[in-house]
């Protein structure tokens, strides 16, 4: 939706001159929609922390307490919505698990880190481990990852992609032009959960 329709409907809704709004997820995130008495969620919230989030929006006031109706739109949708309520109410949370030394996620904290100056190769050793998921990281992998970092890939025209220069006599590192932008456009591991076309209304 575009910028100013969103904000349109927003003040709509918080001033009571529409009584519902029906909208995606983007409604949830952490924005002031004033007094909200009732969620319906269609579907069935695929985390305890999204339910959480989402009921959580109604009932901001002193004393209240938030509501939420779910409309499963089948059985399984039933059942996960069910567990979901009897897990909040028990006061459980979704189980956590961090993933040990994700390497994807190395090279891109390492490729942003260097993009901000050169850095020693020993420093950035010594920074990465202190991160509790690469805390028993091996050298060898770190090597490994700097090394792919500092000649890049092979493909069928060459090597291509390397993001740092690697000083290896004097174990210093350089960002190579386009790493900083590499970096703040390429950066996250949010796995691809769909492909479709996104249409600005009422533009087209």
């Amino acid at each position: 939706m575009a910028r100013r329709l969103r904000l349109d409907a927003e003040e709509r809704l918080k001033s009571g001159a529409v009584p519902v709004v029906v909208a995606t997820a983007s409604l949830e995130l952490g924005i002031d929609v004033g007094s909200v008495d009732l969620v319906c969620h269609v579907g069935a919230p695929r985390a305890l922390a999204t339910l959480v989030q989402r009921v959580g929006r109604s009932g901001h006031a002193r004393g209240a307490v938030p509501r939420g109706v779910f409309f499963p739109l089948t059985r399984d949708d039933l059942v996960q919505a069910a567990a979901a309520v009897r897990a909040v109410r028990a006061g459980e949370l979704d189980r956590l698990s961090v993933p040990e030394n994700p390497l994807d996620v190395l090279a891109q904290q390492c490729a942003a880190t260097i993009a901000t100056g050169e850095m020693g190769v020993e420093e950035l050793w010594a920074l990465v481990r202190r991160a509790y998921g690469f805390r028993r990281l091996s050298r060898d992998d770190f090597d490994a990852v700097i090394d792919m970092l500092a000649e890049g890939v092979a493909t069928r025209r060459g090597r291509r992609g390397a993001l740092v220069h690697f000083d290896r006599v004097h174990g210093r590192l350089r960002p190579r032009r386009g790493t900083r932008l590499a970096a703040i456009t390429s950066g996250g591991a949010i796995p691809d959960t769909a492909d479709y076309d996104v249409v600005e209304e009422p533009s087209g």
